[in-house]
């Protein structure tokens, strides 16, 4: 007798493991999330203060199985800065203090590792792509020489440099995922931190991001 309830108890597994639940299926999203505040160096003792801001962007991606999907995501983010111009080459003067609001649009391969196939699931993720800065820099401050900007480097000129800028740019991410019951959609929450590859800084140039995620599945 307890020979079979114990086989019964085997064949039953499987249905606990509730698999099944996001195979073959696709995720599309909606994302808010926090920029966490960082200081940066520059060539040449520029500087700038990241003094944080918010964002938002979507996602889509295919769920390969329970555990594990491929997909494409686009950001949009805003947040204020601090900045120290520093002088160039050949410029005698000292440098100077500004402020302005980094405007950002990344877009991203992501892959996204589930560790449970369970509707309530941690998870890790991570991405790579290309990320457009606007630095909306003051136009009207000094360039009558050469000047070290942060962002920028080293420009020598009439103009201040306005121009957009695009760089590498990658993410990784670990959180909590919610499969809302039927095809109601899930929740996901996340900490995590981007970076954007930037050679004319002297330290890393990313930010702690803390996310959230309201999606459907179809």
């Amino acid at each position: 007798m307890r020979f079979c309830i114990l086989l019964l108890s085997l064949a039953a597994l499987p249905a606990f493991a509730q698999s099944g639940i996001r195979g073959g299926t696709t995720d599309g999203s909606l994302n808010f999330f926090v920029v966490g505040s960082k200081q940066y160096a520059f060539e040449n003792g520029a500087s700038a203060r990241n003094d944080g801001g918010v964002g938002m962007g979507a996602t889509i991606s295919r769920n390969l199985n329970d555990y594990f999907a491929l997909g494409v995501e686009g950001t949009y983010s805003r947040w204020d800065y601090r900045a120290t111009v520093a002088p160039g080459a050949g410029n005698a003067g000292g440098g100077f203090e500004t402020t302005g609001k980094m405007e950002t649009a990344s877009v991203r391969l992501n892959a996204t590792w589930n560790l449970l196939a369970r509707p309530v699931t941690p998870f890790i993720t991570a991405g790579a792509g290309v990320i457009f800065l606007d630095t909306n820099i003051d136009p009207a401050l000094p360039a009558n020489a050469c000047w070290v900007y942060p962002w920028y480097g080293q420009v020598c000129g009439g103009t201040v440099p306005t121009n957009a800028l695009s760089r590498f740019n990658y993410a990784a991410a670990a959180g909590l995922r919610y499969d809302l019951p039927g095809s109601q959609g899930f929740l996901r929450a996340m900490v995590g931190g981007e970076w954007i590859a930037i050679s004319e800084a002297t330290s890393t140039v990313g930010y702690v991001q803390f996310r959230a995620d309201f999606g459907i599945r179809f």
